[in-house]
């Protein structure tokens, strides 16, 4: 497996750009739902299975595979459970996964972007490339460079 190069720039941005933006609170009872939904707008079968992530787990808000999402009993806010559900769309059955890479990065703002409509895909993205994220996108053309083509 390889290293995963840009998690702490992937969670610094998530944490300025989209969790700090997100003041709601998923139940727990109602998670299973809601991965469910997500699956099938996104075209796919067989969704991740939710459980209750370990009460021992200090270090993790969460985590998920593509089997399953490990979230806290008490709930868990809409941006987190997408970041999982981004993690189990970009995994693999036999544990492949492209950690926080551009793949990853590029699924979870189209997530959140289709799933929370205050968020715009193109500032999401712009964002990503200031804060040292690689999202798989082409920086945007500045007013400038666009004239001069």
């Amino acid at each position: 497996m390889s290293r995963d190069y840009q998690r702490s720039c992937c969670y610094g941005w998530e944490a300025r750009y989209i969790h700090a933006k997100d003041n709601s609170v998923i139940p727990f009872y109602q998670a299973q739902a809601i991965v469910d939904y997500v699956w099938e707008k996104a075209g796919l079968v067989y969704p991740p299975k939710v459980d209750a992530i370990s009460k021992t787990a200090t270090r993790t808000l969460a985590n998920a595979d593509r089997l399953r999402i490990r979230i806290p009993q008490h709930g868990i806010k809409t941006t987190v459970l997408l970041h999982e559900i981004a993690h189990s769309m970009t995994s693999e059955a036999m544990g492949g996964s492209d950690g926080h890479g551009a793949r990853f990065v590029a699924v979870f703002i189209g997530l959140v972007c289709q799933h929370i409509p205050t968020f715009r895909m193109a500032e999401l993205i712009e964002a990503a490339r200031l804060g040292g994220v690689d999202s798989g996108h082409p920086p945007r053309a500045t007013a400038k460079q666009q004239r001069s083509r």
